[in-house]
């Protein structure tokens, strides 16, 4: 009896490759049952949380990413999913950080609410403690734009609201009369339209953190001179697939355009900076813009070896390697048998 009343409990699904949805109409009937009830449910606080509120002083950082996904997920899938919402507005995202192409997305998909005066709402709890709703709250919305990897919006008055998506966030543009079930981030709300963050966010009221950032990869138009002198002054000893991911020298590019850019120019992430030509430089940094603006357009290029590891390369056969790089351990994917000067990746 005491076995069966202990059995181990399924582990639930997790889908490791999401849909690329950041920003999207969300019709009204998508809401789920049972979100009134849950959202009327005392807030999950924990020690770590609370000391976040007491930290972030117009700041707001998702430090306990798996309590806001218990806060803002009201739909626990149906019975057989293992766990996993079926409703595709509700993908998790945790496995994939936006890129400068999903921020420009995004801020090309709120300009419905650009000219107009807002009302701003924050409804999560860590959001609602830093004050920002009540800044922008009634005033005009003059701008949206993104920079690398992050959503600046500008309201009368000279405030500026940043935002960084971190690994799990999303902007989403519905109609004003819909409903925003759970505990959304921050709701701005114009006439028509609102639009809606949920999750993993940072917000900020100054652009202060983009002034050290490199040229957005997405400039118009791309000055990819700058960016070389940006790369040759940096250490020539560096990995060239960690410095790509660095937003000081150039912004926007994250994982999955690192990748698919330095196979696409036949370069190994695993080059030195040193040792790259300026042509493969040039080439590496055209194909990322290219890539990007291309996904941006609505064209998403195939993948050829991000998440592909063990896989043939569609060029050459030779199977896909990948393996942790840099100081943050991201995980670099690339082909042995077409990109070019590998050398032993690591040392």
């Amino acid at each position: 009896m005491l076995g069966g009343r202990h059995r181990e409990r399924e582990l639930p699904l997790v889908d490791v490759d999401p849909a690329p949805r950041l920003v999207e109409y969300e019709p009204e009937h998508r809401a789920v049952g049972d979100v009134d009830r849950e959202a009327r449910l005392p807030p999950v606080r924990t020690a770590r949380g609370e000391l976040a509120e007491q930290r972030h002083v117009g700041v707001v950082v998702a430090d306990d990413p798996p309590v806001d996904r218990l806060l803002e997920r009201p739909y626990r899938g149906r019975r057989g999913s293992g766990g996993r919402c079926s409703y595709p507005s509700h993908v998790p995202s945790v496995s994939e950080m936006p890129e400068g192409d999903a921020l420009h997305r995004a801020a090309r998909r709120l300009q419905p609410l650009v000219g107009e005066q807002v009302a701003v709402e924050a409804i999560h709890p860590r959001a609602r403690a830093t004050g920002v709703a009540d800044r922008l709250d009634g005033r005009v919305l003059n701008g949206v734009e993104a920079r690398g990897k992050n959503l600046l919006l500008h309201f009368e008055g000279g405030y500026v609201l940043r935002s960084h998506l971190r690994m799990n966030g999303s902007w989403r543009l519905v109609p004003a009369a819909a409903r925003t079930p759970g505990l959304p981030w921050l709701v701005i709300r114009g006439r028509e339209h609102q639009a809606v963050l949920r999750g993993g966010a940072v917000l900020e009221l100054t652009d202060r953190a983009t002034r050290n950032l490199g040229p957005d990869i997405l400039a118009d138009p791309l000055d990819l001179d700058a960016i070389a002198i940006r790369f040759r002054a940096a250490d020539p000893r560096r990995r060239l697939g960690d410095a790509l991911l660095d937003q000081r020298l150039v912004a926007g590019i994250g994982n999955l355009w690192k990748a698919e850019a330095l196979w696409e120019a036949c370069v190994s992430p695993w080059r030195r900076i040193g040792e790259v030509t300026d042509v493969e430089l040039h080439a590496v940094l055209g194909y990322a813009a290219t890539l990007m603006r291309a996904s941006l357009d609505g064209r998403r290029p195939a993948r050829n070896v991000y998440r592909r590891t063990g896989r043939p390369c569609p060029r050459c056969g030779t199977a896909i390697l990948s393996r942790g790089q840099g100081d943050d351990n991201r995980i670099a994917y690339w082909c042995p048998g077409c990109q070019r000067g590998e050398g032993e990746a690591g040392q």
